[in-house]
């Protein structure tokens, strides 16, 4: 089910991330890492609508996030794991906020 997901209307180009102190592409494609990193991660059958819910709460905590330019591997694996451990139907979350 997760192909019904459009992945690329969360992907974002530099002129959409806002400033980032001449560094707007870095940030645009580690951001867009991070929306593939949890969109490959997404089960086949998993729901749209959670595959949704997940892919929309990532853009909020990076917004603003200066950690977003010193993404590295390890980063990116522990905030796909949050946020799939966040997103676990059995604990029904419902917003997303790891602060």
């Amino acid at each position: 089910m997760k192909e019904l997901v459009a992945i690329h209307t969360y992907l974002m180009e530099p002129a959409e991330v806002g400033e980032w102190e001449g560094r707007e592409a870095e940030a645009a494609e580690n951001i867009n890492e991070i929306f593939h990193a949890v969109y490959d991660r997404a089960d086949e059958d998993i729901d749209t609508d959670l595959l949704a819910l997940m892919l929309e709460a990532i853009w909020p905590h990076w917004q603003f996030n200066p950690q977003l330019l010193e993404l590295d591997e390890d980063a990116l694996d522990a905030f796909v794991e949050t946020l799939f451990t966040h997103f676990d139907p059995s604990k029904g979350q419902e917003t997303f906020d790891d602060h």
